[in-house]
């Protein structure tokens, strides 16, 4: 065979070389001489979002030099344009890579010629759809579907066109599967961090995730997230929320909407969240979620600056001239069935017939930017709104005076000025600067930033002095607002008027009090509001976002990553790199060899699913219980499990006769029948006393655990005599564990004097007397007297050289940690063969097993003191089967 190898190395060499030794020291010269290929390491975000920050129009003349027919500009409006040059002053991002749609369609023979130019100028990255597929995705399911349900709106009618559609929703699929080969394409997944945006591409961090299963991925959801109740009416509900943990960070403006999703993670997947250091965490296979709260900001530079523009300062002398002697109140609003238009017309009717006198001293200008969807409900709100101002005007207007000039849209004699079209930045910070009062209504909103571009205009430009002496603004600073409560800014603002827009009174009554407020008082409102708004910009936002995402994948490569699951449902499983599955080949080959046994099986959760009701042992576990047990290098089987004695006595003690059994949680032992120094019979392991403590905590503890069961629907008790367990599992998630918390609250302060244990489990609160825990069996097996409870092995006087424990809960860890103690304590040298530790993989081993062993194994990926897992109950039957099998083979 080696020569065979050599006589084909030199063949392989002459073909590769036929010209000899000097051609092939010719070509080593020149690649040598060739410039190595420069690898970008420039570390970057790239920022996904549905439309790219670019205004397009189509230009055929004016880009003919770089291919295409369309002309391209920077979009100062759009909120990630906004916060790419925030992302590199205050992090250490070297360069924003945006990645999105564009606002038309492209020809395919232009494509390459566009994403070529809009790279090189913008650094953006260009998504095609096509124009079917985008319609079925934006407008079909984005537009009709999704942005109602976030918004708590869900079609009853059964003609409504936003009822879900299957082909919609394979469009939105296809769609963020399409965004998601582009991001592959730009990605160095070592490097890049990835920033997707809202809820356009809610399925995206799955896409990545499967690609790249450590990619550092943070996502922002800028509209709101609907309570449980209403998101749980999605039929693909839980392929959304896995799509969204498949992101390392998950973002949004306010708690509320966090707290949504996080009871929607609990209730729908049954998923558990975690405070840490003042952050929020959901535990997702072995990943660390995080959920962060962080309302966007804007860019006050900009507004400040514009403010100062020769149309700006002409726009704001018409207003002040047309407004003259009133006090101006500003509505600016898309419009749309959630901005709670018609509700702030009401209002402001409402207002003038309790007070008409106001009706010479104030006045409502409502901005209405043009309707961004159609339909029965978008001409009936316009019909509305349109009746209601003229209503109004034609009620409350002041003629006298009044230009005679149908077309001024002004109109220097109306209570209500109508502005329904789309304004340019001049127009609205000027409108901004004099208006008295910020009013907004909306129903239900994401966040909703004309408060902060209303402040940032009444404060003026940065130079103060100019925006006193140019701009005539008061000093000091002065401004009011008035706020619904249903968007996502008003807990930020708190000198606001908060209001609840659907009371008509309650806004009215608010529009009163803040034309009265007094100076002071507006002085005071600005000034807090403007320090709050200066200080968290778009660029503020944007900076914390990056930040949290570094802090959170700062140790992502050091874990041991792998897939799980099909499709949507995947996800990717972190595990500590000292962490690892265990695996059955290598137990099974070190329990062939080994000479002298133990095996502790906890029960429930571990050999059977955890279930509120008894499941007793199967006839294949039972059998392999049987097996194992009489197998002649076995020193101990035995079942460690928080279970009366009395159940698993019946179960166990004649089907298995030489399995050991620990009840209670080590309250009450059993050992098997081999052992000749033990007789077969439950003796207490408990300390002295332990029976007269019981019964006087049993007293404190039912008349508290009957309470909380009767305020708890769907909990129940279970006294075991020794220990009283409370089980919440069956109970409404997010209500039953606030009651287990109270409870383990309550019952650590009153039994605070008494040697009791109270500690939560899976969905349960366990009570027990102290010093008593599955940790003391092991003491038995592996102590000075371990002859004693321990049944002889073939070759008396052997050390122990195999430890398998298996457990599922808190209570089998105490049993891993005293397994890790004794192993590592250099005394038990006389129970314990100490001449090696456990191999690893691949390492040759001697004939004889000269080495200890040591399997300690939780079920399910968690944090644990064990150093392996299994996948379930499963796993765990198969393991115990594939002993028996090797064990009966190696005899």
């Amino acid at each position: 065979m080696r020569r065979a190898a050599s006589t084909s190395m030199a063949n392989l060499q002459d073909a590769l070389n036929p010209g000899g030794s000097g051609t092939m020291q010719a070509r080593i010269d020149q690649l040598e001489a060739e410039e190595p290929e420069v690898v970008d390491k420039t570390q970057r975000v790239i920022i996904v979002c549905n439309s790219l920050p670019l205004k397009m129009r189509h230009d055929p003349e004016g880009s003919v030099a770089r291919g295409h027919s369309w002309h391209f500009e920077h979009d100062p409006d759009s909120i990630y344009g906004q916060c790419g040059p925030g992302i590199v002053a205050g992090t250490a991002i070297e360069k924003v890579l945006f990645l999105g749609g564009l606002a038309n369609e492209v020809e395919l023979f232009e494509q390459d010629a566009v994403a070529t130019d809009i790279g090189e100028r913008f650094n953006c990255v260009p998504v095609f759809l096509g124009e079917e597929l985008r319609a079925k995705y934006y407008k079909g399911f984005c537009k009709q579907f999704l942005w109602p349900l976030m918004h708590y709106v869900l079609p009853m009618s059964c003609a409504s066109p936003a009822r879900y559609s299957k082909t919609n929703w394979q469009a939105y699929l296809a769609a963020n599967k399409r965004f998601a080969d582009k991001v592959v394409e730009v990605l160095n997944a070592d490097g890049d961090f990835v920033w997707v945006h809202d809820y356009h591409l809610m399925l995206l961090p799955t896409f990545l995730r499967k690609r790249f299963n450590t990619v550092r991925c943070g996502y922002f959801l800028h509209s709101p997230f609907p309570s449980s109740e209403v998101f749980r009416t999605f039929p693909n509900r839980d392929l959304v929320l896995r799509g969204l943990l498949n992101a390392d960070v998950i973002a949004f403006h306010t708690f509320d909407y966090a707290r949504h999703f996080l009871s929607c993670t609990t209730r729908l997947l049954g998923l558990n969240h975690k405070t840490k250091h003042g952050a929020l965490a959901i535990d997702y296979y072995g990943r660390s979620v995080g959920v962060k709260i962080c309302p966007t900001g804007v860019n006050t530079d900009r507004l400040q600056d514009a403010l100062l523009c020769e149309d700006a300062l002409a726009s704001r002398a018409n207003y002040k001239a047309a407004f003259h002697g009133r006090k101006v109140f500003l509505g600016v609003d898309d419009m749309d069935i959630f901005k709670g238009i018609e509700l702030k017309l009401q209002a402001f009717e409402l207002l003038l017939a309790r007070h008409p006198e106001l009706a010479k001293t104030m006045c409502l200008v409502q901005v209405c930017n043009p309707a961004r969807s159609t339909g029965r409900e978008m001409q009936e709100l316009q019909a509305e709104v349109a009746a209601t101002v003229e209503r109004l005007n034609a009620t409350y207007g002041v003629t006298e005076g009044a230009a005679d000039d149908k077309d001024d849209e002004i109109g220097h004699g109306k209570v209500v000025v109508l502005l329904h079209r789309s304004t340019t930045l001049a127009e609205r910070v000027a409108l901004m600067s004099v208006a008295d009062c910020a009013v907004v209504t909306a129903t239900r909103d994401g966040m909703n930033l004309l408060p902060y571009e209303y402040i940032t205009c009444r404060q003026g430009p940065v130079d103060v002095a100019k925006g006193t002496g140019e701009l005539h603004l008061p000093a000091p600073r002065r401004s009011s607002l008035i706020m619904s409560e249903f968007v996502g800014c008003s807990s930020s603002l708190s000198g606001a008027f908060r209001v609840n827009p659907w009371s008509v009174d309650d806004v009215a009554d608010a529009m009163y009090r803040a034309a009265m407020l007094p100076i002071a008082d507006a002085e005071a409102r600005h000034e807090k509001h403007w320090k709050y708004i200066s200080e968290h910009t778009v660029g503020y936002w944007a900076c914390s976002n990056i930040a949290e995402l570094q802090r959170t994948t700062e140790f992502t490569g050091s874990a041991r990553c792998y897939g799980l699951g099909f499709g949507l449902n995947f996800r990717v499983v972190a595990l500590d790199p000292n962490f690892r599955k265990l695996e059955h080949a290598r137990v099974a080959t070190e329990y062939a060899q080994s000479k002298k046994r133990i095996l502790l099986l906890d029960y429930d959760g571990t050999l059977v699913p955890q279930a509120s009701y008894d499941q007793a042992p199967s006839r294949d576990l039972l059998d392999s219980l049987r097996r194992l047990s009489e197998d002649k290098h076995n020193a101990a089987v035995c079942i460690v499990s928080g279970r009366a004695r009395k159940t698993l006595d019946d179960w166990f003690s004649e089907a298995v006769p030489n399995l050991g059994i620990l009840a209670e949680h080590g309250y009450w032992y059993k050992a098997p029948g081999g052992v000749v120094q033990s007789p077969r019979v439950w003796r207490q392991l408990a300390p002295q006393g332990t029976e007269d403590h019981i019964k006087k905590w049993h007293e404190i503890v039912l008349p508290i655990l009957k309470q909380y069961t009767d305020s708890t629907d769907g909990s129940f008790i279970k006294d075991k005599g020794t220990s009283v367990i409370w089980h919440f599992g069956d109970a409404d998630p997010d209500f039953g564990s606030w009651q287990a918390k109270e409870l383990m609250d309550h019952l650590e302060s009153v039994l605070v004097n008494d040697p009791v244990d109270v500690f939560p489990g899976n969905g349960h609160v366990e009570i027990k007397p102290q010093g008593v825990s599955k940790g003391t069996l092991v003491e038995m097996f592996l102590g000075d007297d371990s002859a004693n409870h321990l049944i002889e092995t073939d070759g008396a006087g052997a050390r122990v050289d195999f430890i398998l424990a298996i457990g599922d809960d808190r209570s089998d860890e105490e049993m891993f940690h005293a397994i890790s103690e004794r192993v590592a304590d250099p005394n038990s040298s006389k129970q314990l063969v100490r001449s090696d530790s456990c191999p690893m993989p691949g390492v040759a081993r001697k004939k004889d097993h000269d080495h200890l062993a040591v399997y300690c194994s939780t079920v399910g990926q968690k944090p644990s003191k064990a150093d392996y897992y299994l996948d379930d109950t499963d796993d765990v039957n198969d393991l115990l089967r594939n002993l028996t099998v090797k064990g009966g083979i190696d005899e």
